[in-house]
């Protein structure tokens, strides 16, 4: 009798262990990381030193060294090294890639779902709004025109800056609070998209709507928009989404504002994410012709399709 009382005691530990464990999973440990590593990548690196480590990591992320304005030695931090500006590139014509990344997805959105990678889909609606079950109804321009999503992959050894595909007016932004897991291609799972953390620009182009997402990840919390100074990421306080209008915005050059929102030319610097991470492009098009293909790699003002 006594040792059946032992036992059973024995297995509500293990119970209670397990359900604490299990708790201690779902806390946001990634955010930790990442505000951890944004730390590190913030201290201050000896002159000594900076040559070996950058080009250490260069040599291991296949870095393009022939693209930067600094010698590695200027670089003071992690952090600046990984936020380098580049020499100015070509603008090809047609629609650009707005970051040196690899394309993940060209998909067509005939319904709420649409493809991410084989056999991983993501809610559109929940992604663009951040509402469970939210069932999206795009307000098209022309009902004969197509929705495209086209999603960017960022590199650790990328740079790490994001621009405009093309000629843009972005009417709102959405900061959708979220979880911070990785987003390489072989840790994409479903939900995964929806969960993180992101950054919606809502807005229009010449054939129609058009929203460009950035999504941080594990490491990749701080995503900057250059002309919203509310914009304040990768936060440890749980707060609801946080919504801005764009109409009237008073900015700084060289944006330019107006009655509609923030006018952002193409190949137009927006911002920056601390290390690398995704874009996703969701657009409407009367007319458009892929040129990029599946996982290819593509660079900040290459030409990924034509109109």
């Amino acid at each position: 009798m006594l040792t059946t009382q032992f036992q059973n005691i024995y297995y509500l530990k293990l119970l209670v262990l397990s359900i604490i464990i299990k708790k201690l999973f779902e806390l946001p440990v990634t955010r930790y990381v990442s505000q951890t590593t944004g730390y590190v990548m913030n201290l201050y690196i000896p002159k000594i030193l900076r040559i070996p480590i950058f080009t250490i990591f260069s040599e291991i992320y296949k870095v393009r060294r022939q693209d930067m304005i600094h010698p590695l030695q200027n670089y003071e931090t992690f952090n600046k090294f990984f936020t380098r500006q580049i020499k100015p590139r070509k603008i090809e014509c047609g629609i650009i890639s707005p970051a040196d990344s690899k394309i993940l997805s060209i998909s067509k959105i005939t319904k709420n779902e649409c493809l991410l990678v084989k056999r991983v889909t993501y809610q559109i609606g929940q992604f663009l709004t951040g509402i469970k079950g939210y069932e999206m109804e795009f307000k098209k321009r022309q009902e004969s025109s197509n929705l495209w999503s086209c999603i960017f992959y960022l590199a650790p050894g990328d740079y790490h800056r994001y621009h405009c595909p093309v000629d843009f007016i972005a009417r709102t932004r959405l900061h959708i609070p979220g979880k911070l897991a990785p987003v390489k291609e072989s840790s994409l799972k479903q939900g995964l998209y929806e969960g993180n953390e992101r950054v919606v620009l809502e807005g229009e182009w010449e054939q129609g709507l058009m929203y460009i997402i950035f999504i941080g990840a594990t490491n990749v919390g701080s995503m900057k928009v250059n002309f919203d100074s509310d914009l304040i990421t990768n936060t440890n306080t749980y707060h609801k989404n946080g919504y801005r209008n764009y109409s009237k915005l008073s900015v700084n050059s060289p944006y330019s504002s107006c009655d509609k929102g923030v006018h952002i030319k193409k190949g137009q610097e927006i911002g920056r994410f601390e290390m690398g991470s995704t874009v996703v492009m969701i657009f409407e098009s009367t007319s458009i012709e892929w040129n990029a293909k599946l996982q290819q790699k593509v660079y900040f003002g290459q030409q990924v399709a034509s109109y």
